[in-house]
């Protein structure tokens, strides 16, 4: 009678496939959970949230209103009769749609050419060699000590003299590159490991490579924050366009603003709701590239 031959059993990893644990989730904290301590600072914390958002919504609530008249007290805020008439009769207005366009066009060209050129001035700065790169770049940072307004003449001097006034060249070509987007970049960068570019150089990656398809993804977090930056400072710019261009059609938001208020001898119902319209796009960006935008501000302040 033939024995069953014994063979070695296989260890268990093998026999068996054993199922990965989910990670534990937090159990979601009630009310009764919180310390004293943590509601005392969510107080504290919703206080001056609160004061914040008051101008916020005393402009909607105006929008809404059909008479336009100004609030006069808080329990004004909450309109009786809410209509978004004052919607329609703005955004039927040629000439708001031309603002906003041109707001749209501007902004984002000058956001793409940010992110270009900050992008590669940066890694210059950062990961290359080359004589006199510290000299250049504190002479990049003292420029931060010297405001629009010393400079504004000089630009409107030239813009006049290569015959750019009036055009969009003036308004995006003078901020396609900015100091503050070159420093942002360039500290980003340092951070990074150098061991990446070295492998990519025994591959024959060229400079260009390298900042595009290495160093760009990783430092996602710090262009969302020069995109949101650049494009509220471009969004709200009021001196530029005010002195670089001269017919209604090459005005951006901002003076739209203040001509769409005189226009309508000051209809607040209207001026409102052009307000509230102005303020979707910047809404939108920082609803896009929230999470980026947290990433970046805090990576500073963590040293691995």
């Amino acid at each position: 009678m033939n024995q069953p031959s014994h063979q070695p059993k296989a260890p268990l990893l093998i026999q068996e496939q054993v199922a990965p644990i989910p990670p534990k989730k937090k159990p979601k904290r009630k009310l009764f959970d919180y310390k004293p301590r943590e509601i005392l600072l969510f107080f504290l914390l919703f206080i001056p949230l609160s004061v914040m958002l008051i101008p916020f919504l005393y402009m909607v609530s105006i929008s809404i209103k059909t008479d336009g008249v100004v609030l006069r007290t808080l329990a004004d805020i909450l309109p009786r009769n809410p209509s978004f008439d004052n919607y329609a009769t703005v955004l039927a207005n040629g000439n708001f749609a031309r603002y906003l366009g041109n707001s749209l066009f501007v902004s984002s060209s000058i956001v793409i050419g940010n992110v270009f050129f900050c992008t590669m001035v940066g890694y210059t700065f950062a990961k290359m060699t080359f004589p006199g790169k510290n000299m250049i770049f504190i002479l990049v940072l003292t420029s931060f000590m010297i405001p629009f307004q010393v400079t504004m003449i000089p630009v409107f001097q030239l813009m006049q003299n290569i015959g750019w006034i009036d055009t969009y060249k003036a308004l995006i070509v003078p901020t396609l590159v900015t100091p503050f987007g070159i420093f942002l970049m360039r500290q980003y960068i340092s951070g990074l490991p150098d061991e990446l570019i070295y492998a990519a150089k025994v591959d024959g990656a060229s400079e260009f490579r390298i900042v595009w398809q290495i160093i760009f993804p990783l430092a996602k977090p710090i262009v969302a924050v020069l995109v949101i930056m650049t494009f509220l400072n471009s969004w709200n710019d009021f001196l530029s366009p005010l002195i670089l261009t001269t017919s209604p059609e090459m005005r951006t938001i901002p003076l739209g603003l203040a001509e769409f208020s005189f226009l309508n001898n000051t209809n607040w119902g209207h001026l409102m709701a052009a307000s509230v319209v102005s303020l979707l796009p910047v809404f939108i960006i920082f609803v896009f590239f929230q999470k980026q935008i947290i990433s970046g501000l805090v990576s500073g302040a963590i040293k691995t």
